[in-house]
């Protein structure tokens, strides 16, 4: 049995990779491509005499399937995970309307979702695990049988161990014997994502018109997170998510009372409102639904828009309304590169999906022998039993990894057999903190029943936002307001024995020395309550200070 490998685009993403087995194990050589990203050329990798034998999708992002539709032939199925698959008819079709995408129609009839050990050719298997990083993402384990000994390899994809809209990360108690490994890492996701989603709740506290530009499944991540603020006792603010970005949030079986999903519209204007977020695509507002709602609000002095960016494109820098600026590129912290390694395992580690010095660093880092290359050659990784050392490495290196690989409880075998449970790629209950949300700066800035008044620039520079800009002018009005509610509650509570209801209200500040006290609940109240009466109940007060916290709120 012999197993080789060869980099499909190691210049242009270096995220597709071509397996070939051949041997005892089946009939012929089986010749596995795993994602076809930029400038895969499937007739050029492929020898005349050799069949594609399957195409592996490991996530639905552009650079994973851009020449997916040009590298179809010999029949071969393109397996994926199930929600990958859900979502790809959409994916593939927007994808054709703004990047060339060609053959959708048929890389549909070729998709061949799978959740479980599926044949591929021979004695050869193929499985998805979850690989976090955006929703649907999968890795896939594949094994084969050599001689009666289970062999095992694992193709990462893109992943993280953070959980994607609920979507969970890649587990570290797989043990293969070979790792196909996306180097990339970012150190700052969970900072940024952090930062992003604070500010969407702080322009949305000051009454802005918030829109959200993203990708689609990254637009999707967002609707899902601002919607579970619920569940750390933070109010979620009101969400429209759109055009393609509402397709996939309806595939992938997404429910929330505080979004709602817009897959088509006519008009933007019903769409956006004061003090909500909307959502729409691409990232950056140039064209299809983001740009419709960017030409609304780019001139208002009221608005936010808030752009959610891989780096690959140009951001949108200036506009009459507030412009932010936050990177969305969802891969792992360098430190969870050598942790997932070090759990996993691995007699061979091949790193992929990077290039110059950021591959380089992988070059003699682990216990394993690693494959660190930018070349389209086709390397031998195990043959007649063995695991094969890189051409590179010499015998003496070679027998001390091999040392070291038996003594940190690695074996020739797999420990990975068809009777062990593996997670699924499937949608779980979302938790903030598994997604990458500092969730104790969010308990700190906005666990409340009645939010703080904000304070950042960016919340105060427009003439018309309901927010008082200044905070000497803000105590002056809670200083009068707090009065008035002093005199109201003595006079409506100086009843001994009284059996009182309490109703929370918000003080309207109505301009011109008028103050309105606003029902909270008015739904609740319908029956006691009707329009002229006056107010003999208990009161119960609720204010908001700069100074102090006594529960309130201030428009």
């Amino acid at each position: 049995m012999e197993v080789t490998f060869q980099h499909a685009n190691p210049h242009s993403g270096h995220e597709s990779v071509l397996i070939r087995l051949s041997g005892d194990v089946t009939d012929q050589t089986a010749c596995i491509l795993f994602d076809s990203g930029t400038d895969v050329d499937v007739d050029g990798l492929l020898g005349d005499d050799e069949y594609l034998t399957a195409i592996v999708l490991t996530h639905a992002h552009l650079d994973h399937y851009a020449t997916l539709g040009t590298n179809l032939r010999d029949g071969a199925p393109v397996y994926t995970s199930e929600p990958t698959a859900a979502i790809l008819d959409t994916v593939l079709t927007e994808a054709a309307t703004n990047y060339d995408i060609s053959n959708v129609d048929a890389v549909v009839d070729a998709l061949e979702p799978i959740s479980d050990w599926t044949t591929v050719l021979g004695d050869i298997e193929l499985r998805p695990v979850p690989a976090g990083h955006t929703p649907g993402a999968a890795g896939f384990l594949l094994r084969f049988d050599d001689g009666g000994e289970p062999r095992t390899m694992l193709v990462t994809g893109d992943w993280t161990q953070r959980s994607a809209a609920g979507f969970p990360g890649l587990p570290t108690t797989l043990s293969p014997d070979a790792v196909f490994l996306t180097g990339a890492t970012n150190e700052e996701f969970e900072s940024e994502l952090t930062a992003g989603v604070e500010t969407i709740l702080e322009r949305v506290q000051a009454g802005s018109t918030v829109l959200v530009t993203a990708s689609g499944l990254a637009g999707v991540h967002i609707a899902a997170l601002l919607a579970e603020l619920d569940t750390i006792d933070i109010d979620p603010p009101t969400v429209s998510i759109t055009g393609h970005a509402a397709k996939l949030y309806e595939t992938l079986g997404y429910e929330h009372p505080t979004v709602t999903s817009v897959p088509t519209f006519d008009n933007p204007d019903g769409i956006l409102d004061p003090g909500a977020v909307t959502i729409a695509g691409p990232e950056v507002p140039v064209e299809g639904s983001a740009a419709k709602f960017f030409d609304r609000v780019q001139d208002d002095a009221g608005a936010t828009l808030i752009q959610l960016t891989s780096g690959s494109v140009s951001a949108v820098e200036s506009a009459g309304c507030t412009v932010d600026r936050f990177q969305y590129s969802n891969h792992p912290p360098e430190a969870a590169v050598d942790d997932l390694v070090e759990d996993l395992a691995p007699r061979q580690v091949v790193i992929m999906h990077q290039s110059g010095p950021a591959l380089s660093r992988y070059k003699d880092r682990y216990d394993s022998f690693v494959w660190a290359t930018t070349d389209r050659d086709e390397y031998r990784i195990y043959e007649d039993g063995t695991w094969v050392a890189p051409p590179w490495v010499n015998d003496r290196v070679a027998r001390r990894l091999r040392s070291q690989q038996y003594g940190n409880g690695s074996s020739l075998g797999s420990f990975i057999d068809t009777e062990r449970a593996f997670p699924d790629v499937e949608r779980s209950e979302i938790r903030l903190e598994a997604e990458g949300l500092d969730d104790p700066s969010f308990r700190t800035r906005f666990q409340q029943s009645d939010p703080e008044l904000p304070k950042s620039k960016s919340a105060t520079q427009h003439t018309d936002s309901p927010v008082v800009s200044e905070d000497t002018d803000i105590l002056e009005h809670v200083d009068e307001i707090e009065s008035r509610l002093s005199r109201l509650e003595e006079a409506l509570t100086d009843r001994e024995g009284a059996d009182y209801g309490i109703h929370q209200v918000r003080v309207v500040d109505a301009g011109d020395g008028s103050l309105f006290l606003r029902l909270c609940n008015p739904d609740d109240v319908a029956q006691s309550l009707n329009h002229g009466d006056k107010v003999t109940r208990g009161c119960h007060r609720t204010i908001t200070t700069p100074r102090s916290r006594v529960n309130a709120e201030v428009e």
